[in-house]
Formats: structure tokens, C-alpha cells, sequence
């Protein structure tokens, strides 16, 4: 058998190095557009929630307050001096598909009497 020498090409080790190299910098891609992609749908599940709780939120603030809504007193400050405002306070639960859960909460100032 006759050996060439001075043969040009790589070695079995340097083909091993250089895919062993390739395979590290692939699979860390990989991981990265994995984690990317369940961002991306985890952010789009949560909008729809935010979005049905919105929708459920203006609806509540159509029907106006009822009997059922706690009468609350809010205080507002101006320069230091507190303002007292009373009203009526609805709490609206939302449940998106068991995993997306709160309450929303809205403030019905009571009308103020106007001095004559």
C-alpha cells in the first residue's frame, strides 16, 4: 500500500472540533427562538385576557352603578388640602381560561349638588 504524503484536507479531529463548534452555536439558537416563540404566545394569551376583561369592564360601566356596588369615600389632595368624594365602588372578576385571574375595579363619583 502506498501512502501520498503532503495531501491536502483536514483531519478527522479537526472535522470533529469544527462540528462539535457548529453544534454549540446551533442549539443555542435554537433555545433562544424556543424561548422567544413561548414569549411571544405567553404575551398574546395575556393580551386576550386584558382584552375579555376590558370588554367586560365597559360593559359593567354601561349598565351605571346599582344596589349591589359599596358606597366608598375617596380623598383627593390639592396643594395639601384633601378633597372628600363619595361614591360607589363595582368590583368585576375575571377569569381568562383558569390561568388568567383578577378583579377590576371602578369608582362612580356620586353627583355633586351644584350651589345656586
Amino acid at each position: 500500500m502506498k501512502f501520498v504524503k503532503n495531501q491536502e484536507g483536514f483531519t478527522l479531529v479537526e472535522i470533529i472540533v469544527a462540528l462539535t463548534i457548529l453544534m454549540i452555536f446551533l442549539f443555542s439558537f435554537m433555545t433562544l427562538s424556543t424561548t422567544s416563540i413561548t414569549g411571544i404566545f405567553g404575551a398574546g394569551e395575556k393580551t386576550s385576557a386584558l382584552f375579555t376583561a376590558q370588554k367586560d369592564m365597559d360593559n359593567a360601566i354601561d349598565g351605571g352603578p346599582g344596589n349591589d356596588e359599596a358606597a366608598v369615600t375617596h380623598y383627593v389632595y390639592f396643594d395639601g388640602n384633601p378633597i372628600k368624594i363619595d361614591g360607589k365602588l363595582k368590583e368585576i372578576p375575571y377569569d381568562y381560561d383558569g390561568r388568567y385571574t383578577g378583579t377590576l375595579y371602578y369608582f362612580y363619583p356620586e353627583p355633586v349638588a351644584e350651589d345656586n
